[in-house]
């Protein structure tokens, strides 16, 4: 709904072009007619033509606009998706004649120009302008004493002034202090005061007047004492341990290395029962166990049972775990990469279809460049120099659909050198894929940002090869 409301708020913009210029341009308030002519009570004041001094050319009434048309004019009109010339609509009878008058209803999606001798006007249907920003008053933000809409600040202004008032009345009829003599004090005032206590006099240290030095209390000479007698036992001991030990050779030192490095093992496969099942163990006699990858292996062996009786482990022998292939092996029959070299080989052809080529021919129409402002002749160098983007989309559609001919009117719009949008004003040929590749193509098309601005409608005549 809101869509549709903005839809029928559009505006009419009017332009009046004299002498291949632009001297007039206006936005129409929604409701409004528009009349032309000599008189300077017209919307728009027209040099003399063979129109009346006043002429409605655009009638407004219930929100709907009427072209009117005479003999003279001259001009074409965007009409049901097409473009007529104003005899054309006088002939058909889409424009009704009333008098010396033809009438043409319009709808928001209808533009054109209308001729008068050496005038042309210009018309469209174009979104509101935004409403312009409603200037501020000027406020006095400066502070004051009392703001005249703050009623509360009032109340309590007031209640506090009622108070202050009966305090000043109280302190001015309250009767003076006399001067207190001290005869008159009360016990319960009166203050002990109480001489201060003299702090007991510390006792200086003995000093030995030979070496002048401090003596030390007894108590910290043991305690240092006791300190110094561990210490010095703890390294006696160090020392009688280290004298004891007898010294080991070579061989002995690096049995126990051995020795150590078995014990990590053992541990090592004590806590990771899947470690003890991939190494081969020994049993009670010391030979080893079936290796996991040999023949006698069997899916579902009790492990609990072929561990009973381990007593240490070793690695697993080369022979035993490397793999059995179809030549070397035992029994397994397992293949390996010579295998491959038995298999014979085989051969193929590859066939192609049958090619299909398509090739299509596209022609640019008499284009409608009357609302551009700038070099017209640079659009149309700009639509030459990427023909070959609308030629690609057509040649893709026809691959699929050989007849696929027709002609494809596109409008876009034109700012700062860009495209700012695109759509379909016409396409007799149907196919749907075809203006959407077109559009895509069209919006990424560069004009000179300083030649050329406005809005441009384009044909292009697509014939098959």
């Amino acid at each position: 709904m809101a869509a549709q409301a903005q839809k029928q708020n559009k505006v009419l913009r009017i332009g009046i072009v004299q002498d291949g210029k632009i001297v007039q341009e206006r936005l129409i308030k929604s409701g409004e007619s528009v009349s032309i002519g000599e008189s300077t009570k017209n919307t728009f004041v027209l040099p003399p033509t063979s129109l009346p001094k006043r002429f409605t050319l655009f009638h407004c009434k219930g929100g709907k606009y009427t072209l009117h048309i005479s003999q003279e004019m001259k001009g074409k009109v965007a009409y049901k998706d097409a473009i007529a010339s104003l005899s054309q609509l006088r002939e058909k009878g889409d424009a009704p004649r009333k008098g010396n008058v033809w009438q043409l209803p319009l709808t928001e999606s209808n533009r054109g120009k209308v001729g008068i001798q050496n005038v042309t006007v210009l018309f469209q249907f174009v979104p509101p302008p935004p409403e312009p920003v409603t200037a501020i008053k000027r406020e006095d933000f400066r502070p004051r004493l009392i703001e005249e809409d703050d009623p509360v600040f009032m109340g309590f202004l007031g209640l506090f002034t009622a108070l202050a008032v009966v305090m000043m009345i109280y302190v001015a009829n309250a009767e003076p202090i006399t001067r207190v003599d001290l005869a008159t004090i009360p016990d319960r005032f009166t203050k002990v005061v109480l001489a201060p206590e003299e702090p007991e006099p510390t006792e200086p240290l003995e000093v030995d007047e030979g070496e002048g030095e401090q003596i030390v209390p007894e108590e910290t000479d043991q305690a240092d004492a006791s300190e110094d007698t561990e210490e010095t036992e703890q390294e006696e001991t160090a020392e009688q341990e280290e004298e004891a030990a007898p010294e080991l050779s070579e061989a002995e030192k690096a049995a126990a290395e051995e020795a150590r490095q078995e014990a990590l093992r053992q541990q090592a496969v004590e806590e990771s029962p899947l470690l003890a099942a991939l190494i081969a163990t020994r049993g009670e006699g010391g030979g080893a166990t079936d290796d996991p990858y040999g023949q006698g292996d069997s899916v579902g062996q009790n492990l609990d049972e072929a561990l009973k009786s381990v007593t240490g482990v070793q690695a697993s022998t080369t022979e035993k775990a490397a793999a059995r292939g179809s030549k070397g092996g035992e029994g397994r029959g397992d293949a390996d990469i010579g295998d491959l070299a038995q298999a014979k080989g085989g051969s193929g052809d590859l066939t192609t279809g049958p090619k299909t080529e398509v090739k299509g021919t596209v022609k640019t129409g008499s284009a409608d460049l009357d609302f551009v402002e700038g070099d017209a002749d640079a659009v149309r160098k700009v639509v030459r120099k990427y023909t070959g983007q609308i030629k690609y989309c057509y040649e893709r559609r026809l691959k699929e659909n050989p007849s696929l001919e027709g002609r494809v009117e596109v409008q876009w719009n034109i700012s700062d050198g860009r495209v700012t949008s695109a759509s379909l004003f016409a396409n007799t040929t149907g196919d749907d894929e075809l203006g959407s590749c077109i559009i895509s193509k069209i919006k990424k098309w560069r004009f000179p940002a300083d030649q050329v601005e406005g809005e441009v409608i384009y044909p292009f005549v697509l014939t098959g090869g």
